[in-house]
C-alpha cells in the first residue's frame, strides 16, 4: 500500500520550526509529506507562474510554492486609485485600498491555494491557524480527504492590525470552521481549553513547541559563542533575549534595564525585527552601547548552542492580548534544551513551566528597573542557579521534540484509523 500523503498548507513564505519538525516526524513515521507555501515576492518560479516550479527540498521535505502578490485581486481598481492618489502626492487612496483589502477577510493565498492543493489528491491536509482553514477545507472537500488544524496561536486574539480590525469575524470563523476538522492540535493546554470552550470542539491535542538538542551538544560545557561573536569580555555575565524584536515584547525596557545593571552584567538582543534599528539608536543615545549588544538572528539549528553561552534567558512578554497572555514561545523550550536559567513575566503557561519545574524565576518584567532587579537577584545567587541548571537538565529529557513527536504521530494514526 502506498504511503499516505499529507499536504501541509503554510500560508506564509517562511516555514517555521514547528511546521518543519511536524513534517519531518510524519515523514519518518512513513507518511509522504509536501508543504505548500508562498513564493518570494520576486520569485520567477512557482506553481502558478508560466515558468513552473523549481524543485525545493527543506530538511528532506518537498516544498511547493505559489506566487501571492500580497494584495487582494478583488480590489485592483482601488489600488489603481491609490496609485493615482500617490501621483498627486497623497497617500490617502492607497491607505483606503489597503484597508478595504484588509477587511475582505480571505486573502489571496486562501483563494489560490485550494486549486493546487486539491491537485495533489492528498489523504490529509494540515493547515496552520484559523486563516488557513478556508483553503484547507476547500482542498479536503475536493479530495475527500481528512483535515487537521494546528493552532500555533489563539489566532482571533492576536494583537496585530490584520486580526484586530476584524476580531469578531475571526472568532466567528473559529466557531464555524473548526468543527469541520477531523482533529485539532495546539501549543499548550491553556489555548486548547480556550479553543474547545469557544468553538465547541473536542479538547485539542497539546503538542509543545519543543525542540531537540544539536548533535553532540553538551549543556554543561557549551561553546562561548555570544562572547566570541560580539567581543564581550569573558568576565561579563549575559542576560539574553532572543527572537523577534518588536513592540509588545518589552525589548525597549530591556535596553533601558542596562542603566540599572552593574558593569559586569550585559544585555544581548539576538534576532531580527521591526524595532532593531530603533533599539540600537536608543542604546547609543542613552550611553548604553557598551552594555547592550545586538546580534543578527542565527539559524534555528544553532539557536540552542547560542542560548547556552548566556547566563540567563529572558521572556519579558506582556499580556497585551489574550494570545500573549497564554504565550508558549519557542524560546522557552530553546532555553530548556540549552540548560539556561529563565526569568519570565507572570503569564499562566510560563508560570506553570518555570515554577513547577524549577527552571527559573517569575518576576514583574514590565519596567526597566523590574528587569534589572530580577537579573541581579538571580545572577548573584550561584546556589539557586546551580539548582535551576540541574532542573533544566532533567526537564530537557521530557520537554523535547522526540517526546512531542510521539503525540503528533499518534494523533494522525487515530485520525486515519477512524476512517477505516
Amino acid at each position: 500500500m502506498a504511503a499516505r500523503h499529507i499536504y501541509i498548507l503554510n500560508q506564509y513564505q517562511r516555514i517555521d520550526r514547528r511546521t518543519l519538525l511536524q513534517a519531518s516526524s510524519l515523514q519518518e513515521a512513513g507518511y509522504r509529506v509536501t508543504i505548500l507555501a508562498q513564493a518570494a515576492t520576486d520569485a520567477a518560479h512557482a506553481l502558478n507562474l508560466p515558468a513552473g516550479p523549481t524543485p525545493e527540498q527543506m530538511e528532506g521535505i518537498t516544498v511547493e510554492r505559489i506566487k501571492v502578490e500580497g494584495r487582494d485581486p478583488r480590489y485592483r481598481w482601488l489600488y489603481r486609485l491609490g496609485r493615482l492618489g500617490l501621483a498627486r502626492g497623497s497617500h490617502y487612496a492607497e491607505v483606503l485600498a489597503r484597508g478595504l483589502a484588509l477587511l475582505a477577510g480571505r486573502n489571496a493565498f486562501s483563494r489560490i491555494a485550494p486549486r493546487y492543493a486539491a491537485r495533489a489528491k492528498a489523504d490529509l491536509y494540515l493547515v496552520r491557524d484559523t486563516n488557513g482553514l478556508p483553503a484547507g477545507i476547500a482542498a479536503a472537500r475536493a479530495s475527500g480527504a481528512k483535515l487537521i488544524c494546528d493552532a500555533h496561536e489563539l489566532f482571533s486574539e492576536l494583537p496585530n492590525r490584520y486580526v484586530r480590525l476584524r476580531r469578531g469575524y475571526w472568532r466567528k470563523m473559529d466557531r464555524q470552521l473548526l468543527p469541520h476538522c477531523d482533529a485539532i492540535s495546539t501549543v499548550n493546554e491553556f489555548i486548547a481549553e480556550e479553543i474547545s470552550r469557544r468553538s465547541g470542539v473536542k479538547l485539542p491535542t497539546v503538542i509543545y513547541n519543543a525542540t531537540n538538542p544539536p548533535l553532540g551538544f553538551d549543556p554543561e560545557h557549551p561553546a562561548d559563542l555570544l562572547r566570541d561573536d560580539l567581543d564581550i569580555a569573558k568576565d561579563k555575565r549575559i542576560v539574553l533575549y532572543q527572537g523577534w524584536v518588536d513592540r509588545g515584547r518589552s525589548v525597549e525596557n530591556l535596553v533601558m534595564a542596562a542603566k540599572y545593571l552593574p558593569e559586569d552584567i550585559v544585555v544581548v538582543i539576538m534576532g531580527g525585527g521591526n524595532m532593531r534599528a530603533e533599539l540600537q539608536k536608543l542604546a547609543a543615545d542613552e550611553g548604553l552601547a557598551h552594555k547592550v549588544y545586538f546580534r543578527e538572528a542565527v539559524p534555528q539549528s544553532r539557536m540552542v548552542e547560542y542560548c547556552a553561552s548566556a547566563n540567563v534567558g529572558l521572556i519579558p512578554y506582556r499580556a497585551l492580548s489574550l494570545n500573549l497572555y497564554y504565550a508558549s514561545p519557542n524560546k522557552l523550550f530553546d532555553f530548556i534544551t540549552a540548560g539556561l536559567p529563565i526569568i519570565a513575566n507572570d503569564l499562566p503557561f510560563l508560570r506553570k513551566m518555570v515554577l513547577t519545574e524549577g527552571l527559573g524565576m517569575i518576576s514583574d518584567l514590565d519596567s526597566p528597573a523590574g528587569i534589572a532587579h530580577a537579573a541581579i537577584i538571580l545572577l548573584n545567587d550561584p546556589q539557586r542557579l546551580a539548582e535551576m541548571r540541574a532542573n533544566l537538565r532533567r526537564a530537557a529529557e521530557v520537554y523535547n521534540w522526540a517526546h512531542e513527536a510521539k503525540k503528533l504521530v499518534a494523533m494522525y494514526a487515530e485520525v486515519f484509523a477512524a476512517a477505516q
